[in-house]
């Protein structure tokens, strides 16, 4: 299992800071004072998944301008994966909550961004096993 705040914690000239930042942004990385910044009030799935995509965006580096959106995409893939890597648990989760994105993210300590970025990101053996999963419930 991925365990993104020991990641961080490997990470001895980092320190992290919280504040209270715009909504919708839950972390931000900056390289020049090499401080990660997470938002007040965010639950314990949004904190786990934000550590993990901010560490991500250390051990990436800085983005050159105009990479932005592509380096977020992959940084949220990469993390979802991390985070969720068995696609069965994710399916036996979906499953059991009749497909109730919310329910299966609690169950699985991830946001809803998160799960919604796993499955979105299939590989076609994934995408196939869980469309069979997920028939099931609607047996």
């Amino acid at each position: 299992m991925h365990h993104p705040w020991r990641v961080f914690a490997g990470l001895s000239d980092w320190r992290l800071q919280w504040a209270h930042l715009p909504p919708d942004v839950f972390g931000l990385t900056c390289h020049r004072t090499k401080t990660v910044t997470l938002a007040e009030g965010l639950t314990q799935a949004e904190r786990r998944c934000t550590i993990a995509h901010e560490t991500q965006h250390i051990l990436r580096g800085p983005v050159p301008t105009g990479g932005e959106l592509y380096e977020e995409l992959v940084i949220n893939r990469k993390v979802a994966r991390l985070l969720l890597p068995s696609v069965r648990r994710v399916g036996h989760a979906l499953a059991f909550h009749r497909a109730d994105m919310e329910g299966a993210a609690d169950d699985l300590w991830v946001d809803e961004p998160t799960l919604h970025v796993r499955l979105s990101a299939l590989a076609p053996k994934e995408r196939a096993w869980m469309q069979e999963q997920l028939a099931t419930i609607w047996l």
